[in-house]
């Protein structure tokens, strides 16, 4: 079926028995494009774990998706199209025989489409996600009782109870001498003295962690970074694998969302008021098209404001568009007073960030 983008552009849903004589290439399923008639090549190229593919035959083109690899968007779209639900046909359909009379090679296929299979993770980083989460409790309170932890949120310009509420948490080394097995001290002690936030994914919970070694109140975020990347040092910033978003579960998301770089500006606009729910920061994540339950309808993309940000925030844009939610770029600030919002916000205070809350007003009505 084909539907259309907000922005015109045609996607055309396929169902898995559509697919012609195809075969399993690493992480893609290589077929014939049923859609233009093609018997000479597997011209048309899908990814198994988003279900996303390509033809690549010069006149065709034609963008994909396999409904049953990535249902939540596959509705989504049919439902912006056509205000319909995606058909019970995909249950019944799937995994069944190509059906007779269909624009398919008449070629028997020879090998068997495969779901990519859920990732593994080399066993210190299982155990290492475990030991986090066995410590998220002492983390948090640890993050009100450090001075250190305390000082550079008050620098940062966000209050101790919204970051707390927001779930971040700080490894102190007295966690290590009181309460962990030797085991637990090797598999942490890279995460010693970091702000801990959590992230979610599909593939469950995750962390992100800030080092504060060597910080001092008062010390630049630059000078600090220029002492964190001296060699030896611990980087500024380490994550689990899994990793994620910096944001509440993806069944509370709201339905208008706004999505920023950093940790650290998703706490600003939080301070500033913004729903918990609305708010979420990719954190270096790579944006995930088929995390977005279906009650998201629209984006706003308030990512940096030099030019690498902007940059990104027109390729996410694109692929967002792809799945029929709305999207919104925050278009970029060009002054002197920083180019994230906890950079602006500790200049400014809360003018800093009236773009978003000009927009956000406008377009995105908090949920």
């Amino acid at each position: 079926m084909k539907v259309f983008t907000q922005q015109g552009k045609p996607i055309e849903i396929l169902f898995q028995s559509e697919l012609c004589d195809p075969i399993t290439v690493g992480e893609y399923v290589r077929a014939y494009c049923h859609l233009h008639g093609s018997d000479h090549q597997r011209s048309l190229s899908i990814h198994k774990a988003t279900g996303w593919g390509h033809c690549f035959n010069a006149a065709c083109e034609a963008v994909v998706l396999v409904a049953e690899w990535n249902r939540e968007v596959a509705q989504r779209l049919l439902r912006a199209h056509a205000s319909t639900a995606l058909p019970a046909a995909i249950s019944q359909q799937y995994g069944q025989p190509q059906l007779p009379g269909s624009p398919c090679p008449p070629k028997p296929p020879r090998q068997l489409v495969l779901l990519h299979p859920p990732p593994t993770f080399p066993k210190w980083q299982r155990e290492e996600l475990a030991a986090l989460r066995s410590f998220e409790r002492p983390m948090r309170a640890s993050l009100g009782h450090s001075k250190q932890a305390r000082a550079y949120l008050r620098e940062r310009g966000v209050p101790l109870e919204v970051a707390q509420a927001a779930g971040v948490g700080y490894l102190e080394p007295i966690l290590f001498e009181q309460l962990m097995t030797p085991r637990q001290r090797e598999l942490l002690q890279r995460w010693a003295q970091r702000l801990v936030f959590p992230l979610t994914s599909l593939a469950g919970t995750g962390y992100v962690g800030r080092s504060l070694w060597g910080w001092k109140p008062g010390m630049h975020e630059q000078e600090h970074k220029a002492l964190l990347d001296q060699v030896k040092k611990p980087r500024r910033w380490i994550k689990t694998n899994p990793a994620g978003w910096f944001g509440p579960s993806l069944d509370q998301l709201a339905s208008h969302l706004i999505l920023v770089e950093g940790a650290f500006d998703r706490l600003t606009l939080l301070t500033a008021g913004l729903s918990m729910r609305q708010v979420v920061a990719l954190v270096g994540t790579t944006i995930q098209l088929d995390w977005f339950p279906q009650q998201v309808q629209s984006v706003m993309l308030a990512l940096d404001t030099d030019e690498a940000g902007q940059e990104a925030a027109r390729r996410l844009a694109e692929r967002l568009a792809q799945t029929g939610v709305s999207v919104h770029v925050l278009p970029p600030l060009l002054d002197r007073f920083g180019k994230d919002w906890n950079e602006r916000w500790r200049t400014l205070g809360l003018r800093s960030l009236w773009p978003v809350f000009k927009e956000s007003t406008s377009l995105l009505p908090i949920a």
